[in-house]
């Protein structure tokens, strides 16, 4: 396979990883809404974080096939382990997140309404994904 035809196959994947995650990450909001479900914002928080670290990968990449220039003799790959840093940044804030949250609903439970709702986007999700 050419080089071109490799990176746009790799351009290609990432923005089909974008598109999906912005589909579950709006059908698992309204869900949320809907129900006040704990374990849909789980999924949901997951969803935020796949979509982050979808349109930081589309830069990343993008950077990263740069060919080598003077001021980056061996390359422009060290932009993807940045993307890990990033994507790391955004793992502990929605632990964070998760963690008030847990707090907060075990201190004030809530019942769960339109539990349907939840398990139909969470049927959509597995099958999407």
């Amino acid at each position: 396979m050419i080089d071109s035809d490799h990176e746009q196959l790799v351009k290609r994947a990432s923005y089909a990883s974008v598109a999906t995650a912005v589909i579950l990450l709006c059908s698992k909001l309204f869900v949320w809404f809907a129900t006040g479900s704990s374990s849909i914002l789980a999924s949901l928080t997951d969803s935020f974080l796949d979509i982050g670290a979808s349109i930081i990968n589309v830069f990343a990449i993008k950077y990263a096939l740069v060919p080598a220039d003077e001021g980056h003799r061996f390359g422009h790959g060290k932009a993807e382990s940045l993307a890990g840093l990033v994507q790391s940044a955004l793992i502990v804030g929605s632990s964070i997140l998760l963690m008030l949250h847990g707090i907060s609903a075990l201190l004030d439970p809530q019942p769960i309404v339109r539990s349907e709702l939840g398990i139909a986007v969470s049927i959509f999700a597995l099958l999407l994904t």
